[in-house]
């Protein structure tokens, strides 16, 4: 009879604490671009085929956590605030509808293909994150580095790394994804031009 008792009462100490902590939110990067800034002259579209390769990381950003930061060699994450994904599967999705829609290439083909391609593009995310000054104001801050591989010689063809500081309104969570996502976006429009820009015919 006390044994049921005690696990009565821990159950209801369980369910108390449980229903105490409020929901997550849940957010995505999902810019909402005008398609007609990422597309180029389809003259220029090449019969190349382009993999790419999947987004490398360090641990933290292989985490579903929104972070912020606002201090020196500190990072913290918001705590009832979460990615739908990790940071790297969202941006490889954002990154190959964007290089597919720009008519760039022949093909734009996803990690997991087992076809070959002449081109591997392989990236570095460096940063995604909120960072929160001294002085009240904050930014969505994105840093990527790029890599165009030739497939047939193994040799690098072009690097080039990307920085967008966009404000954030707020420092919270939504101001910091709004900010992030325009700040994706900017580097999206970045790529798709850096990869036209390098006269791949």
């Amino acid at each position: 009879m006390n044994n049921r008792i005690i696990i009565l009462v821990l159950s209801t100490l369980l369910t108390a604490c449980i229903s105490n902590n409020p929901a997550s939110d849940i957010y995505t990067l999902s810019p909402e671009w005008d398609n007609n800034n990422l597309q180029v002259n389809t003259a220029e579209k090449t019969s190349l085929l382009i993999k790419l390769a999947p987004v490398l990381a360090n641990r933290a950003l292989n985490g579903n956590e929104i972070f912020y930061t606002d201090q020196q060699y500190s990072w913290n994450s918001y705590v009832y605030s979460r990615w739908t994904d990790t940071p790297v599967k969202l941006l490889q999705s954002l990154f190959l509808v964007s290089i597919e829609n720009s008519g760039l290439f022949k093909a734009v083909l996803p990690p997991s293909s087992v076809s070959k391609a002449d081109l591997l593009l392989e990236s570095n995310l460096l940063d995604l994150s909120h960072h929160i000054y001294d002085d009240g104001t904050s930014a969505g801050i994105i840093r990527m580095r790029f890599y165009l591989i030739d497939n047939k010689t193994r040799s690098v063809i072009a690097t080039k790394e990307f920085v967008s500081n966009v404000e954030a309104h707020s420092p919270n969570a939504k101001a910091a994804v709004t900010a992030l996502n325009h700040a994706t976006h900017t580097v999206t429009s970045e790529l798709v031009n850096w990869l036209a820009e390098l006269n791949l015919l």
